[in-house]
C-alpha cells in the first residue's frame, strides 16, 4: 500500500506533443514493489514504461514514446536532466537533477513526473547526448 497523498503516483492530465499537435492525456503513474510502471493514455491508444525507479521507467516509457514522434511534459524528460545513481537508489529516482552548462556546484533539482513546458523538453537520444557533454565540461576543481 502507497503513502497517503504521495502526488508522484496520482493520475493526473499532462501536456503532450505529438505529430498531430498538442494536446492533455492521462498520466497514470504505479508501482508494483519498489519497481515503477508508468502509464500514459491517449483517447485511442495507450504506452506503458517499468523500471527499478521512477527515472528509468519514465526513460523506458520516453523510448516508445520518441518512436511514435511523441514528447511528454514532465521534468524527467527534458534534455538536461538526469537522475545520478545516489537518486535512483535512494530516492527511487522521484528527483532529478536540472543541469545546466559551466555552472559549479550541485545543480538544483527538480521532481522527476513534475510538469514541464513542452518547449522545454527532448527525445532520449538529445538527453543522453547532453548529459555527455555535461560530464565533459564539468568545471573541475584543482
Amino acid at each position: 500500500m502507497e503513502p497517503e497523498g504521495d502526488d508522484d503516483l496520482d493520475a493526473r492530465q499532462v501536456a503532450v506533443q505529438t505529430p498531430d499537435g498538442d494536446s492533455e492525456w492521462t498520466f497514470v503513474p504505479g508501482r508494483v514493489g519498489r519497481d515503477w510502471i508508468l502509464r500514459l493514455e491517449s483517447p485511442t491508444q495507450a504506452w506503458s514504461g517499468t523500471g527499478p525507479d521512477c527515472f528509468k521507467a519514465l526513460r523506458d516509457l520516453r523510448n516508445d514514446l520518441d518512436a511514435a514522434g511523441i514528447r511528454i511534459g514532465l521534468n524527467g524528460a527534458r534534455p538536461n536532466t538526469w537522475s545520478s545513481g545516489m537518486q535512483c537508489d535512494m530516492g527511487e529516482g522521484r528527483v532529478t537533477y536540472l543541469l545546466r552548462l559551466g555552472v559549479e556546484g550541485r545543480p538544483e533539482t527538480v521532481r522527476t513526473l513534475g510538469a514541464a513546458p513542452l518547449d522545454a523538453v527532448g527525445s532520449i537520444a538529445e538527453q543522453d547526448a547532453f548529459y555527455a557533454r555535461w560530464l565533459s565540461e564539468r568545471p573541475t576543481t584543482p
